[in-house]
């Protein structure tokens, strides 16, 4: 895996076209796809949302939406300046209050201030997921809500058979054309390839200590949204 300066400077490279490879290399699922995020989110008014790897702001746009009060953070800044005028184009200031540039294994916030968080395609890129789980349970509060959105592995044979083709012929070929970039695009693929099964994924949340672990598959399982509950009980989290 790449380490945390190279990931950020792959994204650097990458940020101006992000946007429209997203939806071109979705074919225009990623609008439903985070529209399901904020759903599962159960966003609702004054509710306060820690957006992680938020990127270019559209999932804290769909939380937003929801009327939660959202804060975007992301360690790829120049992502994070393209969210920044996006929302500021799209009228959202109010809603996005906090553009955050922060690591997701070291967050700048207090103990128990979200009342959810979220992060969307972003923990392929941690190097040290375990730690970053114990930072997510460490700001959320008692009850609240993680969700994770994240690309996963399909679940029949023959979608997961004509995925992998795609991804490994298509994706990385028009991504690295319109990009320029063809080594982020090549990275991408690995990532998803070496990215934990959903049942997986669910057990490493059970092993940290979060509760009511469940996931739900999005177009056959080639994105899925885990979801689970920081325990009312929980004496883990370290104060700051």
């Amino acid at each position: 895996m790449p380490e945390k300066d190279q990931i950020q400077a792959m994204f650097a490279r990458i940020a101006r076209r992000y946007d429209l490879l997203n939806h071109l290399l979705s074919c225009g699922m990623d609008y439903w796809w985070w529209r399901k995020m904020a759903k599962l989110t159960v966003a609702t008014p004054g509710m306060k949302v820690l957006d992680i790897a938020a990127g270019t702001g559209d999932s804290s746009i769909a939380l937003a939406k929801k009327g939660a009060i959202v804060v975007s953070s992301d360690f790829a800044f120049s992502m994070l300046r393209l969210g920044y005028d996006k929302i500021r184009y799209k009228s959202m200031k109010n809603k996005v209050l906090g553009h955050v540039g922060a690591d997701a294994h070291i967050l700048p916030f207090k103990s128990s201030t979200f009342d959810a968080l979220t992060i969307c395609y972003g923990l392929r890129n941690l190097e040290q997921r375990y730690i970053a789980y114990a930072e997510f349970k460490r700001v959320l509060k008692p009850g609240a809500r993680l969700v994770i959105l994240e690309f996963s592995h399909p679940t029949r044979t023959l979608i997961r058979w004509l995925y992998d083709f795609y991804s490994r012929f298509f994706l990385v070929r028009i991504g690295g054309f319109f990009s320029g970039d063809k080594v982020a695009y090549r990275y991408l693929y690995q990532s998803i390839k070496q990215f934990p099964h959903q049942a997986d994924l669910a057990q490493e949340l059970i092993n940290t200590g979060f509760a009511d672990v469940s996931w739900k598959n999005l177009s056959f399982g080639i994105v899925a949204i885990h979801t689970a509950i920081v325990p009312a009980n929980d004496n883990t989290r370290l104060l700051k």
